[in-house]
């Protein structure tokens, strides 16, 4: 048979009024199926900067490859723009989907730094545009096409260092826009038998469902896991408590840090999530709103770092901070002309504590007794001893400092989908 590879790239169909990259392949795939069009491995789930100001609700793009003859072809892609035509939020003004079809046994080494720079920096209609031709990708722009930045960027990302899985459970359309009808006891007992494998489920601090959006998207929950299988077995322990549409795992590149780059201060650019080691340069504070601001320097530069509120706990690590403690900030950076360039904080590891002296009295050495001042350099007496010591009786005694050296992580509510949990640093991912 002459069979071909064909990828499929899905990107911007969504907008705050509702809809999801997401659901509109699942429906794709499923219409695939159903005219016995079979896929080639797991479909793909791309996050996206998360800095870009243009960037879509769910900040993701989709990419699935269909293994077909060569007359199926036009098919399918009939299929796929049909769906997204249908399903997509085209009277939303902001909503410019696109469609982006690659067919190839092997994804080119351009279109690989291409993705990477969709994920870790800005660029183009015009440069997608211009590599789609130079690859031979046919590329479909619905309005202002901004979608086929993202849909070339899933097809050239193929997760070949890190991946994870997500398995998301859709609403039937009448119940969208209502609140979700998910048994909070039966999450909590998938997370206790699921977790580390699934992660993200529960804020360990306050115990909210962090499984269900607040959007009114067609997504009911999602489960997010180290392998597809754990996913599915979590998936069974939920207990839904409205009719579940229809399912579909991705594979995806969610909690994996992809968005992340090393850099030095003075590299640091708007729109990028950045690595950024140096020490405290001056002291943590608290700013209207409950946020709470530091800055650290390299050997290039000095930058502010920040924790906003909606981190909770996680600025507490922040502001017992002092200056001169070393420590490596994760964060993205984003343009706001009123203000400097800030870190927003995702991680933060401290890698060593200045020590914190004070200056103790010296004890009698008679009835062993605190000894009281004489005043400053006139040295310390003891009133029922009667006994004098000079100033330099006094010792420098090290005090224990509230935090410790460690990695710290914001809590799931605060945590961008791209972020690494620190459990996923500790625990190795399956193969899959």
């Amino acid at each position: 048979m002459n069979l071909a590879l064909l990828h499929i790239g899905i990107d911007d169909t969504d907008s705050k009024e509702g809809m999801c990259t997401t659901y509109v392949g699942a429906v794709a795939i499923d219409s695939l199926k159903s005219q016995g069009v079979k896929l080639e491995g797991y479909p793909k789930l791309i996050r996206l900067n998360p800095n870009w100001k243009l960037k879509t609700r769910g900040n993701c793009a989709i990419v699935f490859t269909t293994k077909v003859q060569k007359h199926q072809i036009p098919v399918v892609k009939e299929t796929v723009l049909r769906t997204v035509e249908e399903l997509a939020e085209l009277h939303i003004k902001t909503t410019n989907p696109g469609v982006v079809f690659y067919e190839g046994e092997r994804i080119p080494i351009k279109l690989r730094k291409f993705s990477k720079k969709v994920v870790q920096d800005i660029t183009t209609i015009d440069e997608a545009e211009s590599l789609a031709g130079e690859i031979g990708a046919e590329v479909h722009k619905f309005k202002l096409g901004r979608g086929i930045i993202g849909a070339l960027a899933a097809i050239g990302n193929t997760l070949e260092h890190d991946w994870t899985f997500e398995l998301i459970a859709y609403r039937k359309p009448e119940n969208r826009g209502t609140p979700r009808k998910v048994d909070t006891a039966s999450v909590v007992k998938m997370n206790t038998k699921t977790f580390p494998n699934t992660f993200g489920n529960l804020d360990p601090f306050t115990g909210e469902i962090r499984i269900t959006p607040h959007t009114p998207c067609p997504i009911l929950y999602g489960i997010r896991g180290e392998d597809a299988k754990t996913t599915l077995a979590a998936h069974k322990l939920v207990k839904s408590l409205e009719p579940i549409e229809r399912f579909v795992v991705y594979m995806t590149n969610q909690g994996t840090d992809e968005h992340l780059r090393q850099a030095k201060v003075a590299e640091v650019k708007p729109y990028w999530s950045v690595i950024v080691g140096g020490e405290v340069s001056s002291a943590p504070k608290i700013i209207l709103g409950g946020h709470v601001i530091f800055s650290m320097r390299d050997k290039t530069g000095k930058i502010d770092c920040a924790a906003y509120e909606p981190t909770r706990q996680f600025r507490d690590v922040a502001k017992k901070l002092i200056i001169g403690d070393k420590v490596v900030a994760y964060g993205g950076v984003k343009e706001k002309p009123e203000l400097p360039l800030t870190i927003n904080l995702e991680k933060l590891s401290i890698l060593k504590l200045v020590p914190v002296l004070r200056k103790v009295n010296p004890t009698c050495p008679r009835c062993g007794k605190r000894m009281k001042s004489e005043g400053k350099g006139k040295g310390y007496s003891c009133k029922r001893c009667k006994i004098k010591v000079p100033a330099s009786a006094a010792k420098l005694v090290e005090m224990r400092r509230e935090i410790e050296v460690g990695a710290f992580e914001v809590p799931p509510r605060a945590r961008r989908h791209l972020a690494k949990p620190l459990v996923r640093v500790a625990y190795p991912r399956r193969e899959y």
